[in-house]
């Protein structure tokens, strides 16, 4: 079967076989429970693949050239609490599934309430971008503390023929 974003969830490996499981691990160091594990999905080596090299691909970033609405949030000298409060405010639906690819061979398939959820974790130090299947926003954080939110995806023809061409499931703004 040929990976594509809407078949993505199918090549998945447990969570508990996953060497850096530490990343689902809560403020206590205990690992996500039965509920949270059903929620997070480790993309499987050639998952992973096909999520960075689709995410290169698109060369999108956070920027007025590609979205609408920008928002940055400075989360240095924030707590825990603050960050989190902050990524609930984006208004993104706790059961939305979003993409996070790590590098090409980890990547990560979750809901939202997960990304905020263990955000202490998946935030820390490196550069980082979240984004779901429908392309209309992405998320940006920067290892300076700087996230970055794009909303409203500004259509570019040119970049579509592309994106098309590899996947079938990018939905385009109306205008």
């Amino acid at each position: 079967m040929k990976i594509d974003l809407e078949n993505i969830g199918q090549f998945t490996i447990p969570l508990c076989d996953y060497k850096g499981n530490w990343i689902f691990r809560d403020e206590n160091d205990k690992l996500a429970s039965k509920e949270h594990q059903d929620q997070i999905m480790i993309l499987n080596k050639d998952a992973s693949k096909y999520l960075w090299d689709f995410e290169m691909g698109l060369n999108i970033d956070c920027s007025e050239k590609y979205f609408n609405q920008l928002s940055i949030f400075d989360c240095d000298y924030k707590n825990e609490k603050q960050i989190k409060k902050h990524l609930y405010n984006i208004g993104i639906p706790f059961g939305q599934l979003v993409f996070i690819s790590m590098q090409p061979n980890l990547g990560f398939l979750l809901t939202w309430k997960m990304v905020i959820k263990y955000s202490h974790n998946l935030f820390s130090g490196c550069d980082q971008s979240v984004w779901d299947k429908t392309l209309n926003w992405r998320l940006e954080y920067h290892h300076d503390g700087l996230f970055t939110y794009g909303k409203d995806y500004i259509f570019d023809a040119q970049s579509a023929v592309s994106i098309r061409s590899t996947t079938s499931c990018f939905a385009t703004k109306t205008a």
